[in-house]
């Protein structure tokens, strides 16, 4: 027990480390302008002026977003994610890449600590907690998001006494809503559903997800983010999934169209609940984060990253027979390998971000939605009363 408590302790005093490094120079972003060139650099403390400061961040989610929940379920106990090279640019921690993911680097923008999985007992859940589980789905019977809420109410009444007090605390907090319902889309194309016929669950994870944001919000909560898909297209795993040889199947970019389109078909009809949120709660500020502009600009200006443009679809850990390197052995198998510098790979396991995907995605979501939420937060402060 002892031994267990010392070793926290020095990952504790790790991760200050780490994010004082992190801190220990202005944190500059690129901003894209309208034909998707980066022109400016833009400093994140601008930012941060501009928006409120919050004091804790919830997140939901799935495996872009886990900081270690999976791993300390029996299913997740023993899994890759748990030990190297899972974390080897960090330390293995139960996140789904080499080092750090978008939410810490969210968090750090607010100079507030990494969130601690929900499940880590005995944790600082001061400035927030994180209930993002590897695998996870917005409908369906695995660590659904109606599961991660049951733990964010438990979390919320055994920590604060009264309804009021959780409410003060929620007032000052940001939540961000995923992204959740990407795996309720994976796993039906993989076992070889069409298009067409995924698209039929759209509905059904739309309405999870909205009766979820209503739900944080009867709680308390006033400033909420809501992440859409990625471009599935982009990601190895449907680049050999549905690898074929017509050409016009694939973008500029390399990337499947098809499935590039039914992720913004996804997040047009995602969009469209915000915007019915924002019309039905005017006083909560619920801005959308758009994850599929954010990850193509980062492919399409990868060498300003110090990627080079022909890696943006490679897989860093793992083996594959084709130009991906997935497919094969698994990243964390017996006999896979990594490429000699995962700061130059966006693609970490074929599924996952390496962490310089992370924080070049993180870095535009923050200049979407940091200035979104603070121009929602003004004008909710104008249309309250005086007292």
């Amino acid at each position: 027990m002892m031994m267990k408590r010392t070793m926290s302790c020095y990952l504790m005093l790790f991760q200050l480390f780490i994010q004082s490094l992190l801190f220990s120079s202005p944190i500059l972003c690129v901003r894209a302008t309208n034909n998707g060139v980066g022109s400016s650099l833009v400093g994140k403390k601008d930012l941060v002026r501009m928006a409120k400061k919050f004091e804790a961040i919830y997140q939901f989610g799935d495996s872009l977003s886990d900081t270690g929940n999976y791993v300390r379920e029996a299913t997740g106990e023993n899994s890759s994610y748990n030990k190297l090279p899972y974390g080897q640019s960090y330390y293995p921690t139960g996140r789904a890449s080499n080092g750090l993911l978008m939410v810490d680097y969210i968090a750090m923008f607010f100079h507030l600590p990494l969130l601690n999985p929900f499940l880590d007992n005995g944790s600082d859940f001061t400035h927030g907690a994180n209930f993002a589980v590897i695998g996870a789905t917005a409908n369906g019977r695995y660590n659904s998001l109606a599961r991660q809420l049951t733990w964010f109410r438990y979390h919320l009444i055994s920590t604060y006494s009264y309804p009021t007090a959780i409410r003060k605390k929620l007032e000052n907090s940001l939540v961000i809503m995923g992204e959740i319902g990407g795996n309720d889309f994976n796993g039906p194309f993989n076992q070889g559903k069409t298009i067409h016929e995924v698209a039929k669950l759209i509905p059904g994870v739309l309405k999870t997800i909205k009766n979820a944001v209503e739900e944080v919000i009867t709680l308390g909560a006033t400033s909420i983010v809501v992440p859409g898909n990625f471009p599935i297209g982009c990601v190895p795993l449907y680049l050999v999934n549905f690898v074929t040889n017509d050409s016009s199947k694939y973008d500029k970019l390399g990337c499947l169209k098809d499935y590039n389109n039914f992720s913004k078909f996804y997040n047009q009809r995602l969009k469209q609940v915000i915007r019915q949120l924002q019309r039905e709660y005017p006083d909560v500020a619920i801005v959308y984060a758009d994850y599929y502009s954010a990850l193509s600009w980062v492919i399409a200006n990868a060498p300003q990253l110090g990627i080079e443009q022909g890696d943006t679809t490679k897989v860093c850990c793992g083996t594959g027979d084709n130009p991906y390197n997935f497919g094969g052995k698994g990243c964390g198998s017996p006999g896979s390998w990594i490429c000699e510098d995962p700061n130059k790979r966006i693609s970490w396991d074929g599924v996952h971000m390496t962490q310089e995907g992370n924080k070049g995605v993180a870095d535009q979501l923050l200049e979407q939605f940091v200035p979104a939420l603070d121009k929602q937060i003004r004008r909710r402060r104008r249309r309250k009363p005086i007292r």
